[in-house]
């Protein structure tokens, strides 16, 4: 039976699937900056009460601030590289920028191994290998069947960008998550929230209307989307702090497998052969990392 790390990442993998369905489905008239807003919205009061809940029950920041300065470091490079990652996508074509970010995992698990000393089986570094290839071929195969935008000099940097903050960040949450209880890390986005998403929508140029909400059906969905979004969130930093980085991240990352198969099934999008080479390949990338 697969370990609880496997489970746990399985599921913010099918839970990140699905709500980008959703997202696909209910919510494509938002445009970045409002989702954006939506999620900050969403997201504080729960991390306030989050935050609260650590201080009560566990109240020990101050005895662990060495791990407090990598929580905080994580979760920028978490919540930061995602705005970025909109930037991206905002500026060149789905196919180039899920291509070169999808491969994230493979610094991180690197980075695992050598600075951390995760030990990797022969087995599940083939399934690592697997997984993180075929998804940079995934990314680009499909995304290149359903959008022929352009790929600007400013989206390649963006999409780099991305790779590494995410890559590398990555290290901050699994060393944050080894001196800190899940509780504690999370409480941490309480000061990070709000900078970095002001920050953005401040570079956006967006107004205090924009944290208004009108209550349309995309908004709705994408409310739906956000709470779901933490939900996977909450099921990955569970399973980082269980499990080691250089499987956990290859693992979710493998998300998109889920969105791919999910609109085929319920938007009616279509697969080509290629894609389902490819994805077959994910899938069993993801049974040798499982394998006990």
């Amino acid at each position: 039976m697969a370990d609880s790390s496997i489970l746990l990442a399985l599921s913010a993998l099918a839970i990140y699937g699905m709500t980008q369905v959703i997202a696909k489905a209910a919510v494509g008239s938002s445009n970045a900056t409002s989702m954006v807003a939506l999620n900050f919205l969403v997201s504080v009061p729960v991390y306030v009460f989050i935050f609260i809940s650590a201080v009560l029950l566990w109240g020990e920041y101050f005895d662990h601030l060495e791990y407090v300065l990598y929580g905080l470091i994580g979760a920028s490079t978490a919540r930061g590289g995602y705005y970025i990652y909109l930037e991206a996508l905002e500026k060149g074509s789905v196919s180039m920028v899920g291509s070169i970010t999808a491969a994230f995992p493979a610094i991180t698990a690197v980075l695992a191994v050598t600075l951390l000393g995760e030990d990797l089986d022969p087995i599940r570094a083939l399934g690592i290998t697997t997984v993180i290839g075929s998804m940079i071929a995934l990314s680009y195969s499909h995304g290149k069947s359903a959008n022929h935008h352009g790929f600007s000099k400013s989206a390649l940097m963006l999409s780099i960008a991305t790779l590494l903050i995410w890559g590398f960040g990555g290290i901050f949450i699994k060393l944050a998550l080894d001196g800190l209880p899940l509780i504690g890390y999370l409480g941490l986005y309480v000061f990070i929230l709000p900078p970095i998403a002001f920050a953005y929508l401040r570079h956006k140029g967006a107004g205090w209307s924009v944290m208004i909400p009108r209550w349309t059906v995309p908004v709705i969905g994408a409310i739906v989307v956000a709470e779901l979004w933490q939900l996977a969130y909450f099921s990955e930093t569970s399973a980082i702090s269980v499990g080691a980085a250089s499987i956990v991240f290859p693992l979710i990352s493998a998300y998109p497998v889920v969105t791919i198969v999910g609109a085929r099934i319920f938007l009616k999008e279509r697969l080509s052969r290629t894609d389902c080479i490819i994805l077959a390949c994910v899938v069993l990338g993801i049974l040798l990392i499982s394998v006990p």
